[in-house]
């Protein structure tokens, strides 16, 4: 879903998060992934930020940027950005450059609160576990967040209630599909050659970003990781060519034709449960809406996906806060909407908060450690696809 080309707002907040951000300054530090667009089209919406403006290395995106958006002032050097003095630093650049730039920020005097960056944080895991014990070390009590915006989806959070209540009782199995729309595979964030792989890596991250939040990491994983024979194109869902376009609808790509994979598939081992990930690059809706969830306990089954929201509970007996019998979740928009919107504002308040206060929220946030987990059972299912044998995460 591309926010830029949609018509949202947050009216009846707006008050109140002009009151709890006014005095936070922003500076955005790399700006080649496209969802530093969303990211600014969500912040101007939510309104009351002080903008530092940007740096990008890159003179034609960055010639680009101050033409598309001249509120966000241009700097020529990263020290003349954060000599700014930001409280909270944005780095939307690529996978390889995320470290690279987050050392940078890290070792400037500026004495910011937050860092912001784009997931999965690095092109090899790791680079960011590196990255992340020298942010704790230089750094200690920085607010640090990763782009894994669907965490704060209405789905999961209703996910998050039902598992933390124990309403299923003895979860047994669960299912964890991800992926990405026809043609979007060959976007050029899915296809960056120092990276470790495409969509298991690059969407992966955000459904095992789910995994890790509900169930926590696994013991051990198998894995497969193919490429598909070639087939003859077919018409794209939708695309992304640049930062500035936004998705494309046109154009024609066939299965077995990307730089890395098709499809993939993956068991993962807990002492008490066994939960199967699969993920593809072709699916034939738009983005999210065949992402799915489902778990299946003894007293009960949930089924969830994360947008369109949709959440439908099954219950034998009533536990917790769930009663027996079917629950459907109750979505802030009419059912069949689109609430990414929501999912970036949600994400972007948890980071300001954790600024202002200097704790996480109760309900849990995508922060260094978080984004460590993920990259350690990311490594171990391309680990296994190569070796075809089981793991240890």
């Amino acid at each position: 879903m591309d926010v830029r080309k949609i018509s949202f707002t947050f009216e009846n907040e707006t008050d109140k998060i002009k009151n709890d951000v006014a005095s936070l300054k922003i500076a955005f530090l790399g700006t080649r992934h496209p969802h530093v667009m969303y990211r600014f089209a969500i912040l101007e919406k939510m309104g009351g930020f002080e903008f530092s403006g940007f740096f990008e290395e890159d003179t034609e995106i960055a010639k680009g940027l101050s033409e598309r958006l001249p509120q966000l002032p241009r700097f020529d050097t990263p020290e003349g950005l954060l000599n700014t003095n930001p409280d909270i630093v944005m780095i939307h650049s690529l996978d390889p450059d995320v470290p690279r730039w987050a050392r940078f920020a890290i070792n400037h005097p500026a004495p910011f609160r937050g860092l912001f960056l784009e997931k999965p944080g690095a092109a090899i895991p790791e680079d960011f576990y590196k990255l992340a014990e020298e942010i704790q070390q230089k750094r200690p009590g920085l607010a640090v967040e990763l782009g894994y915006e669907l965490h704060y989806s209405e789905s999961l959070q209703f996910a998050r209630k039902v598992i933390h209540e124990g309403a299923l009782g003895d979860i047994t199995t669960a299912r964890f599909h991800g992926g990405c729309p026809s043609g979007a595979g060959m976007d050029l964030w899915q296809s960056i050659p120092e990276d470790l792989g495409g969509i298991m890596q690059t969407e992966g991250c955000h459904t095992l970003e789910n995994v890790l939040d509900l169930f926590g990491a696994p013991e051990r994983v198998v894995s497969s990781i193919r490429k598909l024979p070639q087939r003859p194109p077919h018409p794209v869902v939708g695309w992304i060519p640049d930062i500035f376009t936004g998705t494309v609808g046109s154009g024609q790509f066939g299965v077995g034709s990307l730089l890395y994979e098709d499809v993939c598939s993956g068991i993962m081992e807990y002492p008490d449960k066994t939960i199967v990930l699969d993920m593809t690059a072709w699916e034939p809706t738009e983005w999210c809406n065949e992402w799915a969830i489902d778990v299946y306990g003894t007293n009960g089954s949930l089924h969830v996906i994360p947008d369109y929201p949709v959440a439908k509970l099954y219950l034998r007996e009533g536990r917790g806060d769930f009663p027996a019998g079917e629950t459907k979740m109750t979505t802030e928009h009419p059912h069949g909407t689109s609430n990414i919107p929501s999912c970036y504002r949600k994400q972007l308040e948890t980071m300001f908060a954790r600024v202002r206060d200097s704790k996480p929220p109760a309900d849990g946030c995508c922060d260094l450690m978080t984004n460590v987990g993920i990259l350690k059972v990311i490594d171990a299912f391309y680990k296994s696809a190569e070796s075809r044998q089981w793991v240890d995460v």
